[in-house]
């Protein structure tokens, strides 16, 4: 695939990516949502793909990156990630789409839509401590379920309950789709968590019974809490199916930020899926660890368990969506616990550069989340300890002393 200049996206021609309320952007890092012509952002609900793509704001998107004099700004995170020496989203998609996509010129008119990142509403049994209501609906009940008003329809945890649900409301979306069905090689089926949406299920039957599957490559974000039958019975006819499991942490401290899960339940279905692996030829498994303040501390040990299972792919996430969470924003001082302690602690070789790439994201920019009793992350670490009944130094004693917390407090 030849692409225009070492900084082109081939996102914004060829995918797009459903958000878990039905908004829709031109990848999952992106900052902005898609437009029209008034400002108003696009619902899959009313809108087609022809719509979106032909608008006036992806037309914008694509002659930016042509112009090459200036990046994108709804691209930062994927600038702040190659800054820092990672590999981002960017660089990522060129390498894993350069097989399916055979253009040799590009212009500001979109090419067939061949990837599409369908996160299919926020239906989740989990509610992790970097996501929230957007993404979970689980997470969004709790949060509905702590307002003590008459106006609780008003808020936005309850407006994302309703709008997760824009996939069973939406007829059109889905006879849509199966027009454009013959297009597709590449779906991403993230979160809520993709295994308890039914939809998908249905709409792969679908990729089978009409002869599309063996075009057709997946990719899945589970968050490892369930070994789907439905899958394993349709899975061998596409041509590869990528199962990345989001594990951030280990044992209590996996349970502790993702609130719901089981540690032992996840290596029970890892297990399963090992196996499946085995006895398949198109069956990958990956592991997708998000990168936050929750467990930045932790990584040469995270990093040390990785090696212990025979992964096809190692990648290290960075979070972007929760500013009170990303390493990026944390004060200097904080900083520098960390990265001595990372430092000084014995690390794999094979992720050591991911170390370091880590490090230098954290520093990339100045922090303003303040620590110690009063700071934002305290605050928001023991609003959730609170509400959970949880404490993060019995499960995590070296972060809380890093950050100078010992809540929840009594007053």
């Amino acid at each position: 695939m030849k692409i225009p200049h070492d900084k082109f996206c081939v996102l914004p021609w060829v995918s797009l990516e459903t958000s878990p309320i039905g908004t829709v952007r031109p990848c999952c890092l992106a900052k902005d949502e898609i437009t029209d012509d008034n400002g108003k952002k696009f619902q899959l609900k009313t809108s087609s793909f022809d719509q979106i793509r032909n608008s006036s704001h992806m037309r914008d998107l694509r002659n930016q990156f042509l112009a090459q004099d200036k990046l994108p700004s709804t691209c930062d995170r994927c600038w702040a990630v190659e800054d820092s020496g990672g590999t981002s989203k960017r660089q990522h998609s060129l390498d894993r789409l350069k097989h399916v996509i055979q253009e040799q010129t590009w212009t500001e008119e979109a090419k067939d839509l061949v990837f599409l990142d369908l996160k299919l509403g926020n239906i989740c049994n989990l509610k992790c401590r970097i996501c929230g209501p957007w993404s979970s609906s689980t997470y969004a009940s709790e949060e509905v379920g702590q307002i003590m008003t008459l106006d609780r329809k008003q808020t936005y945890a309850y407006q994302m309950l309703r709008e997760g649900r824009w996939p069973r409301e939406s007829p059109d979306f889905w006879q849509e789709l199966d027009a454009i069905a013959d297009q597709l090689r590449y779906l991403e089926f993230t979160g809520g968590e993709p295994f308890m949406i039914a939809e998908h299920f249905d709409f792969l039957q679908t990729l089978v019974d009409r002869g599309l599957a063996p075009n057709i490559e997946i990719h899945y974000n589970t968050n490892g809490t369930h070994y789907p039958e439905r899958g394993v019975e349709l899975w061998p006819h596409f041509k590869l199916v990528e199962v990345a499991f989001s594990i951030d942490d280990l044992e209590d401290r996996f349970e502790y930020q993702r609130t719901g899960a089981k540690w032992s339940e996840v290596m029970s279905n890892l297990e399963r899926f090992r196996q499946l692996r085995e006895q398949s030829n198109n069956i990958q498994l990956q592991l997708c660890c998000t990168i936050s303040i929750w467990n930045v501390v932790y990584f040469n040990e995270i990093a040390a368990w990785a090696t212990g299972f025979p992964w096809d792919f190692v990648y290290w996430n960075y979070l972007h969506d929760s500013p009170v969470w990303c390493i990026a924003n944390v004060v200097e001082p904080v900083k520098n616990n960390i990265a001595r302690y990372l430092r000084g602690q014995p690390i794999v070789d094979q992720h050591a550069d991911a170390r370091n790439q880590i490090l230098d994201f954290m520093y990339s920019r100045e922090g303003w989340m303040g620590c110690g009793r009063g700071g934002t992350l305290t605050y928001e670490i023991e609003r959730f300890d609170r509400l959970r009944n949880q404490r993060l130094g019995d499960v995590a004693p070296l972060l809380a002393a890093m950050i100078y917390y010992s809540g929840p407090y009594d007053d």
